[in-house]
């Protein structure tokens, strides 16, 4: 299953260089574009659309995690999602975020879940 994310994330890559003419890395000011551009999106979507949209970018938000910060795919059978995994006890969600901002807007910004995870990842490591 991770490799499957890892090529939607590429392929959100893609797509976004071909339509949009943006050549988004794996990297924080990637994310910020990202962030507003869902900000930006959102009034014109219809809900039914979250769901496909939020694996899509949430594919591409969890291999932008994993390339900054380290950690790995892993499922998490007692939430049933996937998410990025970085100790025994703590783990991102990046699909379940990118929904609530598509959901919620900026409230659930993608762009601050991302710069509050090294403190996630240091508790994680001081606890282990």
């Amino acid at each position: 299953m991770t490799h499957e994310y890892k090529a939607i994330a590429e392929n959100v890559v893609s797509q976004m260089r071909k339509e949009l003419g943006v050549e988004l890395k794996y990297d924080k000011e990637s994310i910020e574009w990202l962030d507003s551009y869902i900000d930006r999106i959102r009034p014109q979507l219809k809900k039914g659309s979250y769901t496909g949209l939020a694996m899509s970018l949430g594919a591409y938000v969890g291999e932008t995690i994993i390339a900054t910060y380290g950690g790995r795919w892993d499922y998490f059978p007692k939430l049933d999602q996937w998410g990025i995994r970085f100790g025994e006890q703590s783990g991102a969600f990046p699909f379940s975020k990118v929904y609530k901002q598509l959901a919620y807007g900026e409230v659930e910004s993608i762009l601050s879940f991302f710069t509050m995870l090294p403190r996630i990842i240091d508790e994680t490591r001081a606890e282990a």
